[in-house]
């Protein structure tokens, strides 16, 4: 006589199974009712870290443009040169001009006052020992003698000889001091140092050499204190307007 087949399940069946023939549960997964076999993973947790991570990067890069806008600032306030001088300002007629902008630049610059009064300018400085130039000479040149101190002098072209030799008489053999004529100048005289300018009409005015003693290589006032004024080859070869000397 046959045997049946036996459908008992052995222990290690049921176990396999599960209870009344479902797969077993993994932890960390829920199923929902009445759907056996399928399973929904746990909902995504927000990246704190990554947010975190972010948040000091932004913070640490805030910083560092706040510390260098403040450095900024601290070294323009603590030049002396950038801020007007009380006792130029006491002199009737003076203006002061912020002139941050002293960089070598190449070829003509255009400047914000005629004469300028400061700003970028050519490699080459034109003398500034004491030197009475005939003939105009580039703004480009001058700019670079003002960086070191020296007031230059200017007048309009066709000046009485009387005053043009009263000017030369305040130039010749001081140094940080030149002077030559400028076309299309508003007054007979005008001069110029570095951030300040006083138009006068007549070359015996008194300002001038108040002006002189007051902004002419004084160490408040020059960028590039302790510099030289000496330029021998551009003394004897000097630039002309529109043409300045950059090497």
């Amino acid at each position: 006589m046959a045997q049946r087949k036996s459908s008992r399940r052995t222990p290690s069946t049921r176990a396999s199974t599960g209870a009344k023939g479902t797969a077993p549960k993994r932890p960390g997964v829920s199923q929902p009712p009445g759907k056996p076999g399928k399973s929904i993973v746990n909902q995504r947790q927000t990246p704190w870290g990554l947010i975190a991570t972010v948040v000091v990067v932004v913070v640490f890069a805030a910083g560092i443009v706040a510390y260098a806008v403040t450095r900024h600032n601290t070294k323009s306030s603590s030049s002396p040169y950038l801020n007007e001088l009380a006792d130029a300002k006491a002199i009737s007629g003076v203006t002061f001009l912020r002139e941050p902008d002293r960089n070598h630049a190449n070829g003509v610059v255009h400047y914000d006052a005629a004469p300028p009064v400061g700003g970028n300018h050519a490699a080459v400085i034109a003398d500034c020992s004491g030197t009475v130039y005939p003939n105009p000479i580039a703004n480009e040149n001058a700019m670079h003698s003002l960086e070191h101190g020296a007031a230059w002098i200017t007048y309009q072209p066709g000046l009485a000889k009387a005053q043009v030799d009263a000017l030369a008489k305040l130039v010749t053999g001081q140094d940080h001091t030149l002077m030559s004529p400028y076309p299309g100048l508003k007054t007979k005289v005008s001069l110029q140092s570095w951030g300040y300018q006083l138009f006068v009409d007549s070359a015996t005015d008194a300002r001038i050499q108040q002006f002189l003693d007051t902004v002419r290589y004084n160490p408040k006032t020059t960028p590039e204190y302790g510099a030289s004024c000496s330029n021998p080859s551009f003394k004897t070869s000097p630039s002309t307007p529109g043409a300045p000397i950059d090497s």
